[in-house]
């Protein structure tokens, strides 16, 4: 009999692909989320305006450097402390869900109480205490390959939040190092399929090493979205001719725009908008329905609850999202919502026809 353990990262038949929420961002169910934001937070003015850029082109998360590590320990090391706040508040104020990269165990209480998403960067794939430090926060954590990283490296690396019960672990393929002098890392589109055989965490890519000119970013991210990758993410800056950090690949907002229409997110978010209005339409003749239903059980002394019909609604709704794939849960909770609004807008029609006889 093996002593191997078995690896929680490990794709097994009754085990499927791992749904990592933050919010109402979901990574492994299908659709595509779009990460994206200055690769550091130079000033609040900065990052208010990438947060209003990302969310007006139809980004799902905000992301930026506070606590940076560059190749050079002269280079920008970030706002620190005072670079989370400014996240924060960014994130706040344009509606985004935030992500940072964490450095060092002894700041990440502090930057766990401020994001939403704590990001281990490339350099720190094999930083073991670091990993397990995410992991215990019950954050989600956003998982880098390192550059010289081989794909069983990096899921056992993943091991390590996992193992400390953490099960949102998203990995992120941003490229191997490589030869050429005009990228400074080869983003590998074939790992996103072979890791998803592997393992049933969702894999995201990020193609910003790649170093230049950015308009190659658009084309990797097309590509990406095309062999099933769970999501992308990508550097942007309201003026990157004056970026102060990023190596030449962060996106102006014109850029990021024609990006985002390529992926067809915008149309996909009118698409989101005109469902969300109708839903809203939907509700409210519910509501009027329920409530003449109301007046007609008062007049005739029928009692206003009906408990088996409640449970028999909130069963159907199971039913229906099975048969849609939707989480059956997730239903029956939002009708029980529906059913108890309907119940407060009868009681208080009644209480107002009361009143007025």
């Amino acid at each position: 009999m093996s002593d191997e353990p078995i690896l929680k990262s490990r794709r097994r038949p009754d085990v499927e692909t791992t749904i990592v929420a933050i919010d109402n961002v979901r990574f492994g169910d299908g659709s595509y989320p779009v990460i994206a934001g200055p690769a550091v937070v130079e000033s609040e003015e900065q990052i208010l305006a990438a947060g209003r850029i990302v969310a007006e082109g139809g980004g799902s998360m905000l992301r930026s450097g506070t606590h940076r590590a560059d190749n050079s320990p002269y280079s920008f090391r970030g706002l620190g402390d005072e670079g989370v706040w400014l996240l924060e508040k960014a994130g706040h104020e344009s509606g985004l869900p935030t992500v940072t990269e964490i450095l060092e165990p002894g700041n990440l209480e502090f930057i766990s109480h401020h994001v939403d998403v704590l990001e281990v960067g490339p350099d720190n794939m094999q930083n073991f205490v670091l990993l397990r430090a995410a992991g215990a926060t019950g954050k989600p954590v956003l998982l880098h390959r390192g550059s010289s990283a081989t794909i069983d490296e990096w899921l056992m690396s993943a091991e390590y939040v996992l193992a400390e019960g953490n099960d949102d672990v998203i990995l992120c393929e941003r490229g191997s190092r490589g030869f050429d002098p005009r990228t400074s890392d080869t983003v590998d589109i074939s790992a996103v399929p072979v890791t998803q055989q592997i393992t049933h965490l969702p894999v995201v890519i990020d193609p910003t090493p790649v170093k230049g000119d950015p308009e190659i970013i658009s084309p990797l991210a097309l590509a990406g979205r095309s062999v099933g990758a769970d999501g992308l993410i990508v550097a942007i800056h309201p003026d990157p001719e004056n970026a102060v950090a990023g190596n030449g690949s962060q996106l102006g907002p014109d850029s990021f725009l024609k990006l985002m229409e390529s992926l067809g997110i915008p149309m996909l978010r009118d698409e989101i908008d005109r469902i969300d209005r109708e839903l809203v339409k939907l509700i409210a003749r519910r509501l009027h329905s329920s409530v003449e239903i109301a007046r007609i059980k008062a007049s005739k002394g029928i009692a206003l609850r009906s408990p088996d019909r409640e449970a028999e609604l909130i069963e159907e709704a199971r039913e229906d999202a099975r048969s849609l794939g939707i989480e059956p849960q997730y239903a029956a909770d939002l009708m029980d919502l529906v059913l108890s609004y309907s119940r407060d807008a009868q009681r208080q029609s009644l209480d107002e026809d009361s009143a007025g006889s």
